[in-house]
């Protein structure tokens, strides 16, 4: 394959992504291919990002190396419970399904809170939903199988799921499971619809949770593809989005050699709390995906990872990450693959690297929406009723942040803009992508939201925070 350095130059191409009329042409340094100096790529280097946890814009700092703990470092392990379809289970230490033994050790994790508990999981197939809560004591979960794809955790669950065709598919499996776990699936169970959020086969608010030559899967849609969530009658309807692993509020999660398996909204990445941070780690993995399907607002640095476009459907956006304003970083990804599947759709080139998570937005402040009398004003909360509506600063404080660096970036990419705006301008959704502070805050400037007057800010960042940014990538 061919590989050319990013990095474009062209005033015709900087002139193309003015959003909106009257929005200034981006200067050096942003623009559709942002590139960094040696400098900047330095704050996003492995150790710099990880060191910070906590609340935005006064994070704590803890360093965090997992490159050193034995888990990256293929150690053996003494296993507390071993999961095994074939096994006769005792309940104690032998177990046919993962979700029976993460129950023995949210009890075992009473008695001993601090004290790492090993899970080894035998190849195989469990069809079943995995909970892990906040009260399991540090787990690892982990398979011996010859590869990850040797040991598989599947469901299949999608947005448009009720709550009771959920409970009438898993309440036995959760009728006897941990308190934590029974309340995980009590949050879920008496919706109308499970919604994204309820739909991830494995699930984790365990602080130190890891895991190791595993797959986690969410199978829908994939014994018969994707494309027909662009096909009548799912146009706009957005009910097909469907986690296979969700990281909630989990702090110093640790993945090595996993596969994700699925379509949109693969790898959700949850922060305890709006405006605060937990940090994730995926190395040597493959994550896959069409839509959104790397998104969330915590801190997570991906190494050495394949990211694979489906292109199943027509367009595809790897990254949503909604990553509060002050937080120090967002997603980074660092020597990692963006690869496709040769579909016809991927080799298009048009697909995107990310946009911007506009979270819970219902009107937009910064493009004319064809609506007579339209208008978009801060307020309290997000609303809309026609012709009027609110955007709310949580709204507009979810920025998104994103650095990819020493990567190769595959042709299924739009190679003079990589990175998307949230929907089109016209539309009620949309957000221009923003690179910088610089672009955050005359973004407000142009809406006619004062950052000083309306938001309390002091003064614009000087330097400004960077957003989105490449350095060192190859576009193959």
């Amino acid at each position: 394959m061919k590989l050319v350095r990013s990095g474009f130059a062209a005033a015709a191409l900087l002139a193309a992504t003015a959003a909106w009329a009257g929005q200034a042409v981006p200067g050096p340094g942003s623009g559709p291919r942002p590139q960094l100096s040696a400098a900047q790529a330095k704050q996003f280097a492995y150790g710099e990002v990880l060191k910070y946890v906590g609340a935005a814009g006064k994070e704590t700092v803890d360093p965090w190396d997992p490159l050193a703990d034995p888990l990256a470092k293929g150690a053996a392990f003494a296993p507390d419970y071993i999961v095994d379809q074939a096994a006769k289970a005792d309940r104690v230490k032998t177990f046919n399904t993962v979700q029976q033994a993460v129950n023995r050790a949210v009890l075992d994790s009473a008695a001993h809170p601090a004290k790492r508990l090993y899970m080894l999981v035998k190849p195989g197939t469990y069809q079943e939903l995995v909970y892990v809560p906040a009260s399991t004591a540090p787990l690892t979960m982990y398979g011996d199988g010859k590869d990850p794809a040797a040991t598989k955790i599947t469901a299949k669950l999608d947005a448009s799921v009720t709550g009771a065709a959920y409970a009438a598919r898993y309440g036995a499996q959760f009728a006897k499971a941990a308190p934590g776990a029974q309340a995980m699936y009590a949050t879920v169970k008496d919706r109308a619809v499970i919604g994204t959020f309820g739909t991830a086969t494995v699930w984790v608010q365990n602080n130190g949770f890891q895991a190791r030559n595993l797959t986690f899967e969410n199978g829908y849609n994939k014994d018969i593809g994707n494309a027909r969530a662009e096909s009548l009658p799912n146009v706009n309807n957005v009910h097909h989005q469907a986690l296979a692993l969700q990281v909630d509020g989990a702090d110093k999660a640790q993945f090595e050699n996993i596969r994700l398996i699925g379509f949109q909204d693969t790898l959700y990445l949850k922060s305890p709390r709006i405006g605060s941070t937990s940090r994730s780690f995926f190395h040597n993995s493959y994550i896959e995906g069409d839509v959104d399907f790397i998104f969330g607002d915590s801190t997570a640095y991906f190494y050495q990872t394949e990211i694979r476009s489906i292109g199943d459907r027509g367009l595809s956006y790897v990254a949503a990450p909604d990553t509060h304003l002050k937080s120090k970083y967002g997603f980074v990804f660092d020597n990692c693959r963006f690869t496709h599947d040769g579909s016809a759709n991927a080799r298009q080139g048009t697909f995107h690297l990310l946009r911007q998570w506009f979270h819970s937005a219902r009107c937009t402040p910064y493009a004319p929406v064809p609506v007579e009398g339209y208008a978009c004003l801060l307020g309290d909360t997000n609303g809309y009723q026609a012709p009027t509506g609110t955007i709310a600063r949580v709204s507009l404080e979810a920025v998104g942040k994103m650095v990819v660096l020493n990567s190769r970036i595959g042709a299924h990419i739009n190679r003079g803009k990589p990175w998307s705006d949230w929907n089109k301008p016209g539309g009620l959704p949309y957000r221009p992508a923003q690179y910088s502070s610089d672009d955050y805050w005359n973004n407000l400037t142009r809406a006619g939201i004062d950052p000083v007057k309306d938001l309390g800010y002091t003064a614009k960042p000087t330097p400004a925070d960077i957003f989105i940014g490449e350095f060192n990538n190859q576009d193959e």
